[in-house]
């Protein structure tokens, strides 16, 4: 049987292998959603885990779970992690479903993208093919494989001269997409919130300089026009790009503007 992912229960160490699971990509969302998210209720996800191998009885699995991402050789891409799960028996003897609550649903549209990443590595440019409004499944994606391979990135240098394509960053989301491909290739992370984004510049660059050449800098600038308000005044979402890049010692070059 192909088994796609494993959920496991951190209070008894259980890992419990799955041939799929449904009803557990639903989440739908955008950048501009997370400050109001992270005032409100947790989500509470109920979903199915398709053909489960089980070594025990059901009643003893509950409490914090993590649900791992599996590549084709079994290897975890990637885990979600939920809290105050319950686990009860299915329709069908062939499969469970388990309630859980989680800060942000996982996006609907990951699982095509974690399918995607099964059978071979990202692509240059790939993110691009998905609609505005969808590309914060890729930034999900990007950084629970950066977290899974964090000691990779650890031992990586960054280049001093770096070039970002600027045509496509048409939200926040793909401005996030496009930097973190930039920086560290496809499919690679660098941040999916202007706090964030300063954490990793700091963690990565440790304070060395670089050139970011911004092509077609002009996009960023009109798509990211809308202002935030902070205690020191308000400013653009592309201005504050710009800042948090500067104040890493990045320097930015503006071709095409």
């Amino acid at each position: 049987m192909s088994v796609k992912y494993s959920v496991r229960f951190e209070e008894s160490d259980t890992y419990i292998p799955v041939g799929d699971l449904e009803g557990f990509f639903v989440g739908r969302y955008s950048d501009d959603d997370f400050g109001a998210l992270l005032d409100e209720e947790t989500a509470r996800v109920d979903f199915r885990l398709v053909r489960p191998i089980l070594d025990g009885p059901i009643e003893t699995l509950r409490g914090d779970i993590e649900v791992l991402v599996l590549d084709t050789e079994g290897r975890p891409m990637g885990r979600y992690g939920l809290w105050a799960a319950k686990v009860l028996a299915g329709d069908t003897p062939e499969d469970l479903v388990v309630t859980a609550r989680t800060g942000v649903a996982p996006h609907a549209e990951a699982r095509r993208l974690w399918d995607r990443f099964r059978v071979s590595e990202p692509r240059l440019g790939e993110w691009r093919t998905l609609q505005v409004g969808a590309r914060e499944a890729w930034l999900e994606v990007a950084v629970l494989r950066h977290s899974e391979s964090a000691l990779k990135w650890e031992s990586s240098t960054p280049s001093r001269e770096i070039f970002m394509e600027g045509d496509d960053i048409k939200d926040v989301a793909s401005f996030f997409c496009a930097i973190g491909e930039a920086f560290r290739g496809p499919g690679g992370y660098i941040g999916c919130s202007f706090s964030d984004l300063d954490e990793c510049l700091v963690d990565y660059l440790k304070g060395a300089p670089v050139r970011l050449t911004w092509r077609n800098i002009s996009v960023a600038r009109s798509s990211l026009s809308a202002v935030l308000d902070f205690a020191d005044g308000p400013i653009s979402k592309f201005d504050l790009i710009l800042d948090i890049l500067s104040q890493n010692n990045v320097e930015v070059i503006s071709d095409g503007a």
